[in-house]
């Protein structure tokens, strides 16, 4: 009997097949180890709770284990927390934005943000199958949106971090596709996956981010907030 059988099974497939051990994608599941290197480079400036910006670390180094614990496994179970913890990251942007739009007091960054993340947890709960990816999709229309509202409330900001983030999150979201879709696939190369890939340029887009939103000051709370 092989490890993981009797969990419910992951909803999506991947190229990468699956092997009978208790990693059963080798390529997918130790790819997440740049999350991980990106959360320290974080903790390392910010610290672990001084700044609304170490959510950005926690966010990524969650993002980073239980991806790697999902594919590992490939079950439902820590497929609903590999999806929550990419949530945690773009509800993180989402309240970044709303207050940097001056809709939401920076001392409110903390609960706005776990109510809102706890909400999506118990819809994707209650609601399964693919409906996470759904969500994230839509959250990240939502950042898309306010971040639009800030560029034209204000242009004096640096976008380079942005701009960098998001050519690389969009060459990673082609390889996904390819990986998903069969594009090029190799199932039995458990060295080299798109899907590793794409966890790889996604941390290096989480780095990217984090330089951008830690240049704004008003997300640091102050006495004054």
């Amino acid at each position: 009997m092989c490890p993981w059988t009797d969990w419910q099974p992951a909803s999506m497939k991947f190229c990468e097949a699956l092997l009978c051990g208790t990693i059963r994608q080798p390529a997918n599941s130790f790819s997440n180890i740049g999350f991980i290197i990106t959360a320290f480079f974080v903790f390392q400036r910010e610290g672990f709770f001084k700044s609304s910006f170490s959510l950005i670390g926690w966010a990524s180094l969650l993002i980073g284990l239980t991806s790697a614990v999902y594919h590992a496994s490939m079950t439902f179970f820590w497929q609903f927390f590999d999806v929550s913890s990419m949530c945690m990251l773009i509800i993180l942007i989402f309240c970044f934005n709303l207050v940097r739009l001056n809709k939401l007091p920076t001392r409110y960054i903390w609960p706005c943000y776990l109510i809102l993340l706890a909400a999506t947890m118990v819809g994707m709960g209650i609601v399964q199958g693919k409906i996470g990816e759904w969500m994230f999709g839509t959250w990240t229309l939502a950042v898309i949106t306010l971040e639009v509202l800030n560029l034209m409330k204000t242009r004096d900001v640096n976008y380079r971090p942005m701009l960098k983030a998001l050519g690389i999150f969009v060459v990673a979201f082609i390889i996904w596709n390819g990986d998903l879709r069969g594009w090029w696939c190799d199932p039995d190369n458990h060295y080299l996956q798109g899907h590793a890939i794409w966890h790889l340029m996604n941390a290096l887009v989480i780095w990217q981010l984090y330089r951008f939103y830690s240049q704004f000051k008003v997300l640091k709370p102050t006495a004054s907030n």
